[in-house]
């Protein structure tokens, strides 16, 4: 009865550390796994945070070009003004230096 008692317990025994053998491995799988997911998770938060980054700068260049819109248009009509106004004066200017060059040279 003692032989079959300690064949119980190493056997008892033997079963114990293959539990815990096969605990220890569960436990390393998903501890790997937890790195894995939280990597992952990781990435996906950049990734969206990136994602958010890009939209705000876009919003932000686009209202930015909607106020700048009005303003260039308004500078546009100011240039195209300006230089109508110099071309309708160009021939007195054109004149005017003409005839300040053939009096100089008269001068002389």
């Amino acid at each position: 009865m003692t032989v079959e008692l300690v064949k119980s317990i190493k056997e008892a025994e033997k079963n114990a550390e293959e539990i815990i053998r096969e605990a220890q491995q569960e436990a390393r799988k998903i501890q790997k796994d937890a790195e894995q997911n939280a990597e992952k998770i990781m990435e996906d938060v950049v990734a969206e945070a990136e994602k958010t980054a890009k939209d705000l700068i876009k919003q932000a260049e686009e209202e930015a070009r909607a106020e700048a819109e009005p303003l260039v248009k308004e500078r546009e009509k100011e240039i195209k003004q300006l230089k109508e106004r110099a071309n309708k004066r160009l021939p007195d200017a054109v004149e005017m230096i003409r005839d300040k060059v053939v009096k100089t040279d008269a001068d002389h």
